[in-house]
């Protein structure tokens, strides 16, 4: 399996001949994928603000599906399972809205994506989530899971992967959080960036480990 950050929230999953796109952003943001990146069967989106759901910037012949809801689904040879989270507070008389956090089962790998939750996972959540082996999250996010909330919900689902994501960097027009309080809260050291996360069940580190990804994007 082949995982590629791309900028803000996005991420594209590759193995064999299947191809997932999670939180396409639009070109507003600073950045847009390649051409060859912004291809994909399967497009999920967390919630629908358009930094998540820029699914129009992304392709596919026959055109990809999309997901937004919780379920389950069996598509182009993935599993995936949408687990619904409260996207924030609402104000009065505003209906609540809705972050969908996706997994999906691939070359026995479980991978879970975030997306940008307004609050904490409950236990029901958690149960839902199971034991990740590579979980995506938020660790900059002004509005979504607080640094603290972040890790601890890596430090009860004790995934052996952290892709952590929504951050500040580099073409991101975006107002996002520093990564160093999300690893010092972590306990983590910075790892050295690398330009894609390629693993098997049998490379998966013993202990949960960061990997540090440098965002595919090319300016927009």
């Amino acid at each position: 399996m082949e995982l590629v950050w791309i900028g803000h929230a996005a991420v594209r999953i590759r193995s064999g001949s299947s191809e997932l796109f999670m939180d396409p952003f639009p070109a507003s943001l600073g950045l847009k994928p390649s051409p060859a990146m912004a291809q994909a069967q399967v497009v999920t989106a967390s919630n629908s603000s358009p930094d998540h759901s820029a699914v129009d910037t992304i392709s596919h012949d026959p055109a990809p599906r999309v997901l937004t809801d919780p379920g389950e689904y069996e598509i182009s040879g993935l599993n995936i399972k949408g687990i619904r989270t409260r996207l924030g507070e609402p104000e009065e008389g505003e209906e609540q809205a809705w972050n969908t956090t996706f997994c999906v089962e691939i070359e026995g790998l479980l991978v879970c994506h975030v997306g940008n939750p307004g609050s904490r996972f409950n236990d029901r959540q958690i149960q839902e989530l199971s034991s990740p082996h590579v979980l995506i999250v938020p660790a900059g996010s002004p509005d979504g899971l607080s640094v603290p909330d972040a890790v601890d919900l890596i430090n009860t689902v004790s995934p052996r992967i952290v892709v952590p994501v929504m951050y500040a960097h580099a073409g991101n027009h975006r107002q996002l959080g520093e990564l160093a309080p999300f690893l010092g809260d972590l306990g983590a050291a910075r790892p050295e960036p690398q330009t894609r996360l390629t693993i098997t069940r049998t490379t998966l580190p013993e202990e949960t480990t960061v990997a540090l990804l440098t965002p595919a994007g090319i300016p927009a």
